[in-house]
């Protein structure tokens, strides 16, 4: 399988906010996240800190 699991960074490291997600979209200040069951995940004020493409891994990070 090719989803991929999605964390925040915070202050105790990276927390896991999202699993199997199979589609990230853009919006104007964050982004949605879908898993491979339909399930939406809107995301509001983080940009992307990093993605590990062969770990399965997008990770996100508060802006400012």
């Amino acid at each position: 399988m090719c989803e991929s699991n999605v964390y925040l960074i915070d202050v105790d490291g990276e927390k896991l906010i999202a699993k199997e997600i199979a589609l990230m979209t853009p919006k104007q200040n964050g982004y949605v996240f879908t898993d491979i069951y339909g399930n939406r995940y809107d995301i509001d004020d983080v940009e992307i800190a990093y993605i590990d493409f062969i770990g399965h891994k997008v990770v996100l990070r508060k802006r400012g």
